[in-house]
């Protein structure tokens, strides 16, 4: 979870910022943090830790372990993220042919959507032998170096495209990631050629990344499908020519529904 203060506003609450920025502590890399470590992840002092900790706790948004004082996310938690997908009006236009899309090859289906310089994956189906962290909702991942974000900046004039290269932190996931600009700028000019976005080994080792946008009713990108593959079960050449066409015929599906709907995301 990201939490980036805004400018200064009149009605912006600091205090409530604080409550979002211990929470926003809790990431992939650690499951559970003491105050000394929730202090060092968010800026904030022990004793301010401390109080915004323990308060998250009795509000139910934090467990903690009562012998090592740790705390980690609480299932509640869980209620703002049904709130939000019970409500979304692309996941439910985006499942049911995502379902349909993943029994063609077998294949993992995610839809992912935008937020500022990188996007979150909202909806995943996965295939019989995929690991449980790629079943999970709300993972963040970047555009520059992505599939989704490729697919995504595709449909953006280029110097959108450009600002949002330029405002994303180029670091190396694994090596070989692409961090260029003008490299990155190569890859977004292909997808808007071909329809569709290819990478491979940028996240994860072996992984190839077709992604498509998704557009709304005024041709605004709001989202990509995203389907991953992996060597050597795939070839490169393989899934551009199979998946490809796929996630441009799904991507177009769910687009379609958004512009009968006539809403805005």
């Amino acid at each position: 979870m990201n939490v980036v203060a805004p400018t200064a506003h009149p009605l912006y609450v600091g205090s409530l910022e604080k409550g979002f920025r211990v929470l926003a502590a809790f990431g992939d890399d650690c499951a559970a943090l003491g105050v000394t470590e929730i202090a060092l992840r968010t800026g904030l002092d022990k004793s301010a830790a401390q109080r915004f900790s323990n308060t998250l706790h009795q509000l139910g948004f934090l467990e903690k372990d009562t012998s090592t004082r740790r705390y980690r996310p609480a299932r509640k938690l869980m209620e703002l993220a049904f709130t939000y997908l019970r409500h979304s009006y692309l996941g439910a236009a985006a499942m049911p042919r995502l379902i349909e899309a993943g029994a063609v090859y077998q294949t993992t289906m995610n839809l992912a959507e935008r937020d500022d310089t990188s996007l979150i994956y909202t909806v995943r189906i996965p295939h019989q032998k995929a690991a449980y962290v790629a079943t999970v909702p709300g993972r963040r991942i970047p555009m520059y170096c992505t599939a989704t974000g490729h697919a995504i900046l595709s449909r953006m004039p280029p110097d959108k495209a450009e600002d949002i290269i330029a405002r994303s932190l180029h670091a190396e996931n694994i090596p070989g990631t692409t961090v260029d600009p003008k490299e990155i700028m190569k890859a977004v000019r292909k997808a808007r050629r071909s329809g569709f976005a290819t990478t491979f080994a940028q996240l994860l080792p072996r992984e190839i990344a077709i992604a498509a946008p998704i557009v709304d009713y005024r041709g605004q990108p709001v989202g990509a499908v995203h389907i991953p593959a992996y060597t050597p079960a795939w070839k490169l050449s393989d899934a551009r020519q199979k998946l490809g066409p796929l996630a441009i015929e799904t991507a177009d599906a769910i687009s379609g529904a958004l512009l009968a709907s006539g809403q805005e995301f």
